[in-house]
């Protein structure tokens, strides 16, 4: 597949959030464009504020009872210092203990895709160590949120 192509159930993803980050002279390697792992750093702002969003209200630390079990980074074409970028975030799939977020950013000048990524995130009780089930209440958000029901392998491949 060209670098362009979406691969298949990558196209259909609802985005219903969008937030904008501006690249930072620090996020700029040696070779002139954003640093690989600089991406990883987007997701999580857009990630952030996506789920404020949901949940109505700024979060704090104590809010965060889920932990990132995988991320993965498709890059599309580069980017650089002083771009800004547009990055667009939906949950894909909701299942007991997890959840998959997809992300697409874009440049916000030419609106070029720039790179395509996906985070599973699971629910986990820091107290305890160990891994427990999302919340009714944190499910009810997202689902409002999404407009629709979601399952597992929801809009997504695992």
């Amino acid at each position: 597949m060209s670098a362009g192509t979406p691969r298949p159930g990558e196209a259909d993803v609802p985005f219903r959030f969008r937030t904008t980050v501006d690249i930072r002279f620090r996020d700029v390697d040696a070779l002139g464009h954003v640093n690989n792992a600089v991406y990883f750093t987007y997701f999580e702002i857009a990630r952030l504020a996506y789920f404020a969003a949901v949940q109505g209200r700024r979060l704090g630390v104590d809010d965060f009872r889920i932990v990132v079990a995988e991320a993965s980074c498709r890059y599309r074409s580069p980017a650089f210092y002083g771009e800004r970028l547009i990055v667009d975030v939906a949950t894909t799939s909701l299942r007991s203990r997890s959840l998959e977020l997809r992300y697409r950013i874009t440049a916000e000048d030419d609106g070029r895709l720039v790179a395509e990524g996906r985070t599973v995130l699971v629910a986990y009780d820091h107290h305890a160590r160990r891994t427990t089930t999302i919340t009714p209440a944190l499910r009810r958000q997202i689902e409002h949120f999404e407009g629709r029901t979601l399952g597992e392998r929801e809009g997504g491949h695992h």
